[in-house]
């Protein structure tokens, strides 16, 4: 005995273009989510810029071995200049790497890293 196919009934040749309209739609819905998640669910990748490390190390070097720096002298401006770049990052929202690390294109925070350093050597808490 066979079922008569009904207006209301989805079967047989009449379901299929449901189906592909279905399976279509959520793709679609899945694609919309995903490009969203993406698109606002991530933060941008951080910037990237350079300091030249050598050089300031140099520098300060060449001045404390001529003044006869002692070794907590050296230490504390080791924690300085190590202060100055998290701070420098931090308020310009970039990865430091040091200058010969970078072949082109990143900006030079050297200038801004000494007028760090120098004023938490001097004490000061910009």
């Amino acid at each position: 005995m066979r079922r008569s196919d009904s207006p209301g009934s989805m079967s047989g040749a009449g379901a299929w273009p449901v189906l592909v309209s279905a399976v279509l739609l959520s793709g679609a819905v899945a694609a919309a989510v995903a490009a969203a998640t993406l698109r606002y669910g991530m933060e941008p990748p951080p910037r990237i810029a350079s300091v030249r490390l050598a050089e300031i190390t140099a520098a300060w070097t060449t001045q404390a071995a001529s003044r006869g720096e002692t070794a907590e002298a050296v230490r504390a401006w080791g924690v300085a200049l190590e202060a100055a770049l998290d701070r420098v990052a931090r308020d310009h929202g970039v990865v430091l790497l040091p200058a010969r690390a970078v072949a082109a294109g990143a900006p030079d925070m050297t200038p801004q890293v000494e007028a760090m350093l120098s004023a938490i050597l001097a004490g000061e808490t910009p």
